[in-house]
């Protein structure tokens, strides 16, 4: 199962174990249902800053986290999954040189030691996802460029009579587009070349809710037909899966559009989210359902599509909203009575300063996953929040029910970001309310606001078609020998680093692998297929030059980042010290080349 983001996939993480201890408690307790003696578990497989790479990595967390007396959080699983208790370290976290695990204590848990789990069904370490690979790996798309580099990885790919994959789901397809889908297609090719060499063709299955052309999409990524679930039905307002109900009966999320053409776009936010931070207090103090529409519309959401807006944002907030607010609150309290609650609403002019929280990539990751958690607490809590301001970090995965209110700063580059940002309010029982804060300064802005209606009665055909391109000339030069290699290493069997030199495309194994790769590219992109099957036998005649090159050479290896002055290699970085062939990702965050333009 895979994610783009790598919060996302924590989250997701959280999410999935439920249902994993589910069917491993079914399993447990229902020999009937014929489930079989192996354990059903759960990993996630991400980047070191989310969860720890190495035992060691995660024996240092644990006792960091102990002398400190906090939760680890990059272990992620802060309590148990099936009955809550809360985890301490390191009571819960049973980390060692070569292994780690957790545990729960808890003497009515069906999972706990007292009734026999030694273990928990899930785990975050790398090591010992690569000693015993899970039922269900959760992953980021960005962990791709490893399968070239690490020879451990193989063990996804079905080892000691374990199967391969059988299903794999993407998340988000919307997002695997541009750049990042592109060269994601590539590698997609040489997975699927693995896991079919070894007697298996998984089935796909891909979730969006903003996607066009998504035929020519799926075909690019993954050389299949497209199959659209739920099917349309025979009426488009009842479906079976969804149905069509009327606002009298349940009423949707309203969109407001708001310009202030005497104000400069930093300073339009300011008397906008004053009212808002304002409205709850004055409109439902004396509510009969006060305690749940309080807590609805308390935390006002930002969103921003730059790095530059959330400064602002901040800066707009932080000063002159509180002396809006103090005006409204003033103005509202001198035309009605007071509503006779003893409990009055917290004071946003002295809170304020202390409960805005941005969320954006410039913010480390246990900081984020603090804010998600702080979103979840209600209006009452002291440690909940007024004000999150954003960047499109919020618009993917993120499911909260209690959020109502949200300010959209310009109008998104894309129509699918505007509907996937804006759709985060508004998702439990009350309605949400969206304003989308037009810039006086922004042609885009005042187009869509001239069109208001329109456009937001029919926003869903203006979702832009998306566009991935894994085998044209620059994408195939970026990551094509990555595919090769991969298939090479998983598919034939050429795991060790000394295993470089057993490459022999004559070899009856090697060239039905290497036929098959070329034809999964072909299926993928028939306009490219030549163009992509010469690319190939190009990428096999620089391997062999490289293996009879270095014939004499002491040691010849896949990739080796060691300084040895006799060891020559077929991979490398791309700010290695000591080069060799194939310059080759390590990672999906940054796949695009940067250039320095000079104006003349």
């Amino acid at each position: 199962m895979r994610y783009t983001l790598r919060l996302l996939t924590a989250q997701q993480f959280e999410r999935a174990n439920r249902l994993i201890f589910a069917l491993e408690h079914l399993r447990k307790t229902e020999p009937a249902l014929g489930m079989g003696s192996t354990p059903i578990d759960i990993g996630i497989w991400v980047g070191g800053n989310t969860s720890p790479n190495t035992f060691q990595n995660a024996v240092d967390t644990v006792v960091e986290s102990a002398a400190r007396n906090t939760s680890p959080k990059k272990l992620l699983v802060n309590q148990c999954p099936w009955c809550g208790t809360t985890f301490k370290s390191p009571t819960n976290y049973r980390a060692a040189a070569t292994s780690f695990h957790f545990q729960c204590h808890n003497a009515d848990c069906s999972f706990s030691t007292h009734n026999g789990y030694a273990a928990l069904p899930c785990n975050v370490v790398d090591e010992a996802l690569f000693e015993n690979p899970p039922t269900l790996l959760i992953g980021t798309i960005d962990k791709f460029a490893r399968l070239a580099w690490d020879p451990r990885t193989t063990v996804f790919f079905g080892q000691a009579g374990n199967r391969p994959p059988d299903l794999i789901i993407q998340d988000e397809l919307h997002l695997i587009a541009g750049p990042l889908g592109s060269v994601a297609g590539v590698y997609e090719a040489a997975i699927d070349t693995v896991i079919q060499s070894k007697g298996v063709r998984p089935k796909y299955i891909a979730s969006t809710a903003t996607i066009r052309n998504a035929a020519e999409q799926v075909r690019q990524l993954y050389a299949r037909d497209t199959a659209v679930f739920p099917p349309p039905g025979l009426s488009a307002d009842d479906s079976y899966f969804a149905k069509t109900v009327p606002i009298n009966q349940r009423p949707g999320r309203l969109y407001v559009g708001y310009l202030a053409p005497a104000r400069a776009p930093a300073e339009s936010i300011t008397p906008l989210a004053a009212a808002l931070l304002a409205a709850p207090a004055a409109l439902f103090d004396d509510q009969s359902e006060r305690e749940s529409l309080l807590d609805a519309w308390w935390t006002l959401v930002s969103y921003h599509g730059s790095l530059k807006g959330i400064g602002n944002a901040y800066n707009a907030i932080d000063k002159d909203a509180r002396r809006y607010i103090e005006a409204y609150t003033q103005a509202a309290q001198s035309r009605a009575p007071d509503s006779g609650n003893e409990e009055r609403c917290p004071d946003r002019l002295d809170s304020t300063r202390r409960r805005v929280q941005q969320l954006s990539s410039v913010v480390d990751a246990d900081t984020n996953q603090a804010t998600f958690a702080r979103l979840a607490k209600t209006w009452k809590n002291v440690d909940r929040l007024d004000i999150l301001i954003s960047t499109n970090m919020i618009s993917v995965g993120v499911d909260i029910p209690r959020l109502a209110a949200m300010i959209v700063n310009g109008q998104p580059l894309t129509t699918a970001e505007y509907i996937q940002a804006s759709s985060r309010v508004g998702r439990g029982d009350v309605p949400g309310i969206v304003f989308t804060n037009y810039y006086r300064n922004q042609v885009r802005s005042w187009s869509h606001f001239e069109s208001f209606r329109a456009y937001h009665e029919s926003f869903y055909r203006h979702v832009e078609p998306t566009s991935v391109t894994p085998f044209s000339y620059p994408c195939r030069k970026r990551a094509l020998h990555a595919a090769l290699v991969i298939v090479m290493r998983h598919g034939a069997g050429l795991l060790s680093e000394a295993a470089v030199k057993d490459f022999d495309p004559t070899t009856p194994h090697i060239s039905n692998l290497i036929t098959m790769l070329a034809n999964r590219c072909r299926d993928a992109d028939p306009s490219r297929g030549d163009a992509t099957f010469a690319h190939l036998e190009t990428l096999q005649h620089e391997w062999s030059a490289f293996i009879e090159a270095n014939a004499n050479v002491m040691q010849i290896k896949f990739s080796e980042s060691d300084k040895q002055k006799n060891s020559e290699r077929l991979l490398y970085d791309f700010d290695a010290r000591i080069k060799g062939v194939w310059s080759t990702l390590q990672s999906m965050r940054n796949v695009e080349h940067v250039a320095l333009v000079k104006l003349i």
